[in-house]
């Protein structure tokens, strides 16, 4: 979280008595609803009870969200381009 202020986020997820992952989940949440849906603060307190009344899975789709996929999608087509191509038996002489 190198652009973030963590303290500050630390303390808002305390706050709401939630993990930070969980307040990430829910963060996710409302920027992914339609803002015209809902007030703003019925929308945050549905997202919020949502990761409370979720705790397993909110922290499963955090986890998620912090993993670098693209390494991953880079790990899927170096081992794609192996099938393919696999390396010579014998590099040089």
């Amino acid at each position: 979280m190198n652009a973030f202020d963590v303290a500050r986020l630390d303390a808002l997820a305390r706050e709401l008595a939630l993990s930070p992952r969980q307040l990430l989940a829910a963060a996710l949440q409302l920027a992914s609803t339609d803002t015209d849906a809902a007030n703003t603060d019925e929308r945050r307190r549905h997202a919020i009870a949502t990761v409370r009344a979720t705790p397993r899975e909110s922290e499963a789709l955090a986890a998620l969200l912090l993993t670098p996929i693209t390494s991953f999608a880079h790990d899927d087509i170096d081992r794609a381009l192996a099938t393919l191509w696999p390396p010579p038996a014998c590099m040089g002489g």
